[in-house]
């Protein structure tokens, strides 16, 4: 089994500086890829937006798969569990992790995903699902408490996307969009919880991404950098770089 957790992509060409070609030489097949959105709020942008955008990304490097497949809350469970049998690739969307667990629990897909054996990729709320605990600290109005869950616990490690820094040094706090993260605060987390990763999708002054990446091959994690991509694991007394091997520097 081959997964990948990812924060977010280089808008303008998300697998072109390594990562496809690990997909390509890890690709069994392209019959389908499955497509799973945020919640069921998202589907409708996923369908015009983001599936499109990605089949180009796909095309670019030269994958194209014969079939293109988005759950849906409207499908049956037969239909929701073949679409995920019968993948080759699994691709967990950003939006809402909780909301995105509820549609899969509601489909009864949480087995099919966990037996899965094809490639399977999160970015943002699609890794935290991913992850062995949902955590969110408190960030924004929409988000002022803790709230961590567990999560679908493929291999035994959790992140938290969009902690977007050129630091070298995790500072006490840190402002991403309309989020503000604070360094005790994922302590807090990791002394309650163990410890876990950070990642980054950071868009550079000079328009070039800095991309975090962990990726699990059969239980082997393995740490993926984009140029000046950090990886941050915090643990119940710090936070620290992870070493990592560069996609493209």
């Amino acid at each position: 089994m081959i997964r990948y957790y990812c924060s977010g992509f280089d808008i303008n060409d998300a697998f072109g500086y390594g990562l496809g070609d690990m997909f390509k030489a890890e690709l069994t097949d392209k019959k389908s890829i499955v497509y799973i959105p945020g919640s069921p709020e998202k589907i409708e942008k996923a369908k015009t937006k983001y599936v499109p955008a990605f089949t180009e990304h796909f095309k670019r490097i030269g994958i194209e798969f014969e079939q293109s497949n988005i759950i849906r809350p409207e499908l049956s469970k037969e239909q929701a569990k073949e679409m995920i049998k019968s993948a080759s690739f699994i691709m967990l969307m950003g939006g809402d992790p909780y909301k995105q667990m509820d549609m899969c629990k509601n489909l009864d897909i949480i087995s099919d995903l966990k037996q899965f054996n094809g490639i399977m990729l999160g970015f943002s709320a699609g890794a935290m699902l991913m992850s062995q605990y949902i955590i969110i600290t408190p960030c924004s109005e929409e988000y002022p408490e803790f709230h961590i869950e567990e999560g679908l616990n493929f291999d035994g490690l959790s992140i938290y996307p969009h902690n977007n820094t050129s630091s070298e040094e995790y500072p006490d706090e840190l402002v991403a969009g309309d989020e503000v993260y604070k360094k005790k605060d994922l302590i807090k987390v990791a002394s309650e919880y163990g410890k876990f990763y950070l990642l980054q999708d950071y868009q550079r002054a000079d328009g070039a991404f800095d991309i975090s990446i962990i990726k699990s091959n059969n239980g082997v994690i393995e740490y993926y950098t984009e140029n000046d991509g950090k990886i941050w694991e915090v643990s119940n007394v710090v936070i620290l770089l992870e070493k990592n091997k560069k996609l493209r520097k």
